[in-house]
């Protein structure tokens, strides 16, 4: 049943098996292991069944690292969290992206992808998904095969793409219904109490927004799934009986940020109109929506120490072209006045570089100006998604400003280490080998500003709205905030759910991973309170 927490009386006394704290799509999954079981559930939702802009409010923080999104548009706080506008993109971490890599600092999860695959399959279903197979061979065709390369160094990968699943509209009725969950509406969580040891949360202080009402929820077992962003932001102000935090004995909570580097790489013209490219458009095969896009082999990773990446291959507009190539035809507007002026030669090298640097997109931009209509050879840009290395200096802390409960504010640093300018650099010049290796057209990389060494093109170098690793899985308390079974550290009944518990985040979306992660909790949690183990 659903509850508004507004209508309690203070002080009530919530009794349950299981607390699951956030109702996205960590908690729900999670919810939904336990419909009609005989343990009774409890899930804390902060908003209600509808987006409103104060609840929504509680979000807002300060970025102090590399540009990012405002953080109170970043995500959603209601019921269905930021599954209520995700765009359905799903696919499962690469083998890879589990394994201990040398060459990447704090890889490895304790955990493989062996390990995780039953879930994953399981979480195809909550996310209404088609058959757990991500063979090229299964979504090609005749008409749409898969680019024909001679090298092994890149391949073709596929997604599949959810209708998007709205988690808070398609399983509000099967909570709403089942009869040992209760959904509590406008509800809070702003405290955990602990034992004297620290070793159990012996409570969870909960309020409205408005503070009319406070309540206290008691439950064997306790998951966080809030968001890595919030996830971290909650131990890190739990902070009454310890002032680092709860799990944070080794001030690890909120270290790790990362998000996935979303940016423009490459411009691909291909060598004939006769070259198939429909596989890289997104298409519908047995009802489900996938599209390919273009990856480096584990090996190729391994040889030239990478981080994992894809490059998806997106068709240019007009618009497009012209914004890509407007510093090059800004320079050449440079050169013309240089030239009528009579300016000297070193005044014109710079801008002679730029224009040189951009000729193909000033190509592309004339080619449509001329005859207003793509032509057959359509020019196409790379658009990547990298890996960001694990970071212990990309953080989530918490601010000296407080919300209207009264708790921290987060202060965002978003940071990255060299790797990810040397995969994105090496990745592009593969791509382009082996492009040309195959026969298949030429690639020209964007252009960096000299300044920053990030793309200075229109859409330049962002966050992917992918949020992970804040309270990363690791054996060892040493290196990470929870356990291979998502437990904190030291405090038996506190686990987390989401993306925050990874150690690594390869480029692939999240939410997939995020729901067979819960979906196995839901396996742990149930053995362990037929167990009537604490």
């Amino acid at each position: 049943m659903f509850i508004d927490a507004r209508t309690l009386d203070t002080n009530t006394i919530v009794q349950t098996d299981i607390c699951i704290i956030g109702a996205g799509a960590a908690g729900i999954s999670l919810a939904l292991e336990f419909i009609d079981s005989r343990f009774d559930i409890c899930i804390l939702e902060s908003g209600g069944l509808e987006y409103d802009d104060d609840t929504q409010a509680l979000f807002d923080g300060k970025n102090t690292g590399f540009p990012y999104y405002d953080l109170e548009k970043l995500r959603l706080r209601y019921f269905g969290g930021t599954t209520n506008h995700w765009a359905g993109a799903c696919r499962p971490l690469d083998v890879i992206d589990f394994e201990k890599r040398d060459w990447i600092p704090d890889s490895g999860w304790p955990i493989t992808r062996a390990q995780l695959d039953p879930y994953y399959k399981k979480a195809h279903a909550v996310c209404e998904l088609g058959p757990y197979n991500y063979d090229p061979a299964v979504w090609e065709g005749i008409e749409n095969p898969r680019l024909p390369f001679k090298g092994d160094r890149i391949y073709t990968a596929m997604f599949q793409a959810s209708p998007p699943t709205r988690f808070g509209a398609v399983y509000r009725d099967s909570l709403e219904a089942a009869r040992n969950i209760s959904t509590y509406l406008y509800a809070n969580a702003v405290n955990m109490e602990t034992s004297e040891q620290g070793d159990n949360i012996r409570s969870i202080g909960v309020t409205t927004l408005d503070k009319s009402v406070d309540f206290t929820v008691r439950a064997t077992q306790v998951v966080l799934a809030t968001g890595a962003i919030e996830n971290a932001r909650i131990l890190l102000a739990c902070n009454r009986q310890n002032p680092a935090g709860l799990g944070n004995r080794n001030d690890l909570v909120g270290r790790y940020f990362m998000e996935h580097l979303s940016l423009p790489g490459a411009t691909y013209l291909p060598s004939s109109e006769d070259i198939p490219m429909g596989l890289y458009k997104k298409q519908v095969n047995n009802g489900t929506p996938a599209k390919g896009y273009l990856s480096i082999s584990p090996n190729t990773q391994r040889a030239d120490k990478l981080l994992n990446m894809r490059a998806f291959i997106l068709e240019t507009t007009e618009i497009d072209a012209m914004h890509a190539s407007i510093d090059g035809l800004h320079a050449l507007d440079d050169i013309r006045e240089i030239m009528n002026n009579g300016s000297r030669d070193d005044d014109l090298a710079p801008h002679v570089s730029r224009a040189m640097t951009d000729f193909d997109d000033i190509l592309v931009y004339s080619y449509r100006k001329l005859f207003r209509r793509p032509g057959r050879r359509t020019p196409y840009y790379l658009y990547y998604h990298v890996e960001q290395a694990p970071n212990p200096d990309s953080r989530v802390g918490l601010s000296d400003e407080t919300d209207a409960l009264g708790m921290p504010k987060v202060e965002l640093s978003w940071k990255f280490t060299g790797l990810e300018k040397h995969t994105i650099d090496r990745a592009t010049q593969i791509i382009a080998e082996e492009l040309g290796y195959s026969g298949l057209g030429h690639v020209k990389k964007v252009v960096h500003d000299p300044d920053t060494g990030w793309p200075s093109s229109f859409r330049g170098l962002r966050g992917a709205w992918h949020q992970m690793g804040t309270t990363r899985m690791h054996d060892s308390p040493a290196n990470g905030v929870v356990d291979a079974d998502c437990r904190v550290h030291g405090i038996n009944n506190l686990y987390i759910a989401g993306s925050s518990v990874f150690p690594t985040s390869g480029y692939t979306n999240p939410t997939l991973t995020i729901v067979a992660l819960a979906i196995r909790l839901g396996d742990h949690l149930e053995w362990k309170l037929e167990k009537g183990i604490q």
